[in-house]
């Protein structure tokens, strides 16, 4: 058996030892937390639009993403239904257009500073940005300085990423009146962020 074989054998053999202890200690599954936040609020909203009548009742939500955040990431989860704490803070909408950008990090330079990285004998071109292990990075029109972004130093990898939207939007589309037909060709995504104000409340 080659060395190299040793040593797979030998992960996997820890692997398989290090999962085996994490299930006999009983480490709790906090995926039913997530799941029950995200029910919640989207129950929360649903009813308090459809009580509106801004909404069917046959609203489809299996295709809303939920991020919700903690204020105070210290605290223990506390329960969530019946909480009027939840602020949404934004409605956001995949955009299959949409183009997500990679720029230079800190050091200005494409990929690592004074290197060739792609070896095409050029040191620090513009195809050298996303080199392993730089501080390359995207963005996106979510991240906050998308505005400041320089397409003369930057290049598009991907297109399809989620975009700011509205609930006004939302609701369009869900009661059949958005009749764009590029949009509803698309079958746009949803996701809708909340924040949890019950820390700063207490404090």
């Amino acid at each position: 058996m080659s060395r190299g074989n040793v040593w797979t054998l030998a992960l996997v053999l820890a692997g398989c030892i290090w999962r085996g202890l994490w299930l006999s200690a009983g480490v709790a599954d906090r995926t039913s937390v997530a799941d029950t936040t995200r029910a919640e609020l989207l129950n929360q909203v649903n009813d308090a639009w459809t009580q509106n009548r801004n909404l069917p009742r046959s609203t489809d939500w299996n295709d809303v993403q939920v991020l919700a955040f903690f204020t105070d990431a210290t605290a223990s989860p506390r329960p969530v239904a019946g909480s009027s704490k939840w602020q949404l803070e934004s409605v956001q909408r995949f955009d299959p257009d949409a183009a997500v950008w990679i720029v230079s990090g800190p050091d200005g330079k494409p990929g690592w500073d004074g290197w060739d990285d792609n070896q095409d004998g050029t040191v620090d071109d513009l195809g050298e940005l996303g080199a392993a292990w730089s501080d390359d990075h995207c963005l996106t029109p979510l991240d906050p300085d998308f505005e400041q972004l320089d397409p003369s130093n930057a290049r598009i990898i991907n297109r399809g990423t989620f975009v700011l939207s509205d609930k006004q939007t939302f609701m369009a589309e869900r009661s059949g009146s958005l009749t764009d037909a590029s949009n509803l060709s698309k079958q746009p995504r949803w996701r809708w962020t909340f924040s949890d104000q019950a820390a700063s409340v207490a404090r």
